[in-house]
């Protein structure tokens, strides 16, 4: 695999991350008023959903190669939405109220 195929790679799993940490969180939003048995369900399901997402985009990106680093580029990119998340709306809080 050549380098810029790995780097676009990379560069998609570290965007998936950040992806998955909406999807995840959006997914919260919406098991919090169900059973046990439905939480576990659309759980089950969005993981599913994502990991054949993931697998599939993967798979038009490079041929379906993959490495353990693209797998770290995906925890990264979760790593770093979750940390820099409430500096990031914070900051988008700020520029809309000074855009009005």
């Amino acid at each position: 695999m050549d380098s810029f195929l790995q780097l676009k790679s990379l560069i998609f799993s570290f965007c998936y991350g950040i992806l998955y940490f909406y999807i995840a969180k959006y997914n919260l939003f919406l098991i919090k008023n169900l059973n046990v048995f439905k939480k576990y369900l659309v759980t089950l399901v969005m993981v599913i959903d994502s990991v054949l997402l993931y697998v599939y985009l993967i798979f038009k990106i490079n041929h379906g190669y993959f490495h353990i680093y693209f797998f770290l580029m995906f925890g990264l990119g979760f790593w770093f939405i979750t940390y820099f998340n409430r500096k990031i709306v914070k900051l988008c809080k700020t520029l809309y109220r000074k855009r009005k």
